[in-house]
């Protein structure tokens, strides 16, 4: 089964087979999640792939929430930032 295909059968589904689907893909986005927030360690050296963000800029984590990373600038204790893990990329 393609995109293609896959397309379709959400334009063509019902209420009960739409609900399904939203379910499952929450279900899998949740899992996809977890995986790369377990990547993570506190006290773990990371940079923030965004386009508003310094990529020359170094960050520390500070606590792991459920959802989100927190962080701190290496050059300023006072620059806190909480962000998503899909964001993070660990060096």
């Amino acid at each position: 089964m393609n995109i293609e295909q896959v397309k379709d059968f959400i334009r063509t589904a019902n209420r009960k087979e739409l609900n399904e689907i939203v379910g499952l893909t929450n279900t899998a986005r949740k899992l996809l999640r977890e995986e790369i927030k377990n990547q993570f360690n506190i006290g773990d050296t990371v940079k923030v792939n965004y386009k508003t963000v310094n990529p020359e800029l170094r960050f520390k984590i500070t606590k792991i929430n459920r959802k989100n990373i927190k962080i701190q600038n290496l050059n300023n204790v006072f620059s806190v930032y909480t962000v998503s893990p899909v964001l993070l990329e660990k060096l």
